[in-house]
């Protein structure tokens, strides 16, 4: 490859909210600079975007891939196998290809884009815009040390991150993938019960959001069990667990394990 094959250290191919995303964490987490990056995107405001960044932007993913060590793919499982299939002839064994696309097995990717790259799977979560995503990545085994802690940084910079076995990513797309829905629901529903006890609307979906992130962030710092964040907060006789008993007593905690593994079955089926 010639020298310019290799001038930008990440291709981006679809800028939309995901890929932006990460890009922009990368950027403000100085994993990348902006000069290091070539985008793409078929949507003229996307690339305008990109270019808000600092970043090169282009409607040719040809260009992306001939200019860039590694390529980071965020389009839609849907269209996936055709945009990498046009490009299959313009990868090349020093490369690396990240997808975020939901499904799409390692071996699906190696079907679209041929022999040459090394692969990275990646479930990422909406979260990542706001910097607090939960993000899990499998590769396959050709990915390099440097590679495996590119991936690494680059997910690091918008959240927490861990890698897993490939056939653990469908039980990731139901846990931290679709878990921002099911934390939703319970910020909402915390919050009614704030408005149901008086509180006005508004206080009620502040002190409820907030005190869903902190409990996170507890869990997170103190690498604790939650169990002991609960058992921190119910004193004996008090008003704590006697909403810990009411949520037992409707199945609270079975009717989310039970929304995880129906997400992630679900996940697997589209897989297949």
């Amino acid at each position: 490859m010639s020298e310019r094959a290799m001038r930008y250290r990440l291709g981006v191919i679809g800028t939309g909210v995901m890929g932006r995303a990460l890009l922009n964490a990368a950027l403000r987490a100085g994993v990348l600079e902006a000069a290091q990056v070539i985008a793409s995107d078929i949507s003229a405001a996307c690339r305008r975007e990109v270019e808000a960044f600092g970043c090169v932007a282009t409607d040719d993913n040809r260009e992306v891939v001939e200019n860039a060590e590694r390529i980071l793919v965020a389009v839609k499982p849907q269209v996936i196998a055709t945009v990498m299939g046009d490009l299959r002839e313009a990868f090349h064994d020093r490369q690396l290809v990240i997808s975020i696309a939901a499904g799409v097995t390692l071996a699906a990717l190696r079907d679209a884009v041929g022999p040459a790259p090394a692969l990275v799977r990646v479930m990422p979560n909406l979260c990542c815009t706001v910097g607090e995503a939960a993000s899990a990545w499998s590769p396959d085994v050709r990915v390099s040390d440097a590679d495996r802690q590119f991936v690494h940084d680059l997910l690091a910079a918008a959240g927490e991150v861990v890698e897993v076995e490939e056939k653990l990513i469908d039980a990731v797309t139901g846990l931290s993938g679709s878990g921002p829905a099911f934390a939703a629901i319970f910020i909402e529903a915390l919050a009614d019960g704030g408005v149901k006890a008086g509180l006005p609307r508004a206080q009620a979906l502040r002190l409820a959001a907030q005190t869903a992130l902190g409990a996170g962030r507890w869990v997170l710092d103190h690498d604790a069990s939650p169990a002991e964040l609960k058992d921190l907060v119910s004193s004996p006789g008090g008003t704590t667990i006697a909403g810990v008993a009411a949520l037992e007593a409707r199945g609270f905690r079975a009717a989310v394990i039970e929304a995880v593994v129906a997400a992630a079955e679900r996940a697997r089926e589209l897989g297949d």
